[in-house]
């Protein structure tokens, strides 16, 4: 025997069901075609919220399967058919959420193994607030600079602008821009810790694109030119 309104929270759980699949097909499709690794990450709360409603629809479910003697309803079937469906899906879209976070982890570590160990308690703090993006090209910048493919002349320039910008950082940003002043530092080193500090100043995305035609030089001119516009 089923209680008062059991054919109403029935249709009532069946309605939140319906709602969540549509949000759900709206991140499946928006991730599908999304390729920026900030915006993907950004989805991580709002799937996790709406892992937290089919939990709660899952309960529900439960509540009411337990009030049936006889066999389950065609509707309560479906009603069940759909929330195991939705916790499939979702778990593939937390998957992937929880691979953007382990690639951008592997990122951060590589960047802070090209530092000792005093400048690595320093850059940690910078590299956690890059996104995927950022800490992609800063690395290739900070490869090129080891890799002597950018000039005494370039750097110098770099400098001299960064230095400029330093009163735009972030108070969080100050002991490593302090670094450009180090008089017993040369400019290759000065630059190797201070490069990234760059994103606070001009946001890379839609600035610089990683990929086989991706060129130093222009690279490096189009940060200068950007800097010096600010």
């Amino acid at each position: 025997m089923t209680s008062p309104g059991f054919n109403q929270r029935l249709n009532d759980l069946a309605d939140n069901i319906a709602k969540d699949q549509e949000l759900l097909k709206e991140f499946e499709d928006c991730l599908r075609y999304e390729t920026n690794p900030r915006v993907k990450a950004g989805y991580r709360r709002d799937i996790q919220d709406l892992e937290q409603s089919v939990q709660q629809n899952k309960v529900k479910y439960t509540k009411l399967r337990q009030e049936l003697a006889s066999k389950p309803s065609a509707k309560m079937q479906a009603v069940g058919s759909q929330l195991q469906q939705m916790d499939a899906k979702l778990n593939l879209l937390l998957r992937s959420q929880v691979e953007i976070y382990g690639d951008l982890s592997q990122m951060r570590k590589d960047l802070l193994n090209c530092y000792d160990a005093t400048e690595q308690v320093v850059i940690a703090a910078i590299a956690q607030q890059l996104n995927q993006n950022q800490l992609a090209i800063t690395q290739t910048l900070l490869n090129a600079v080891e890799a002597n493919q950018v000039s005494e002349l370039q750097m110098q320039q770099m400098l001299v602008v960064l230095e400029e910008r330093i009163p735009a950082l972030p108070a969080s940003q100050a002991a490593v821009a302090e670094i450009i002043k180090a008089p017993e530092l040369d400019a290759k080193h000065k630059l190797k810790v201070t490069l990234p500090i760059i994103p606070f100043l001009i946001d890379y995305e839609g600035e610089l694109e990683l990929g086989s035609g991706f060129n130093i030089k222009s690279a490096w001119d189009q940060l200068l030119a950007k800097l010096r516009r600010r």
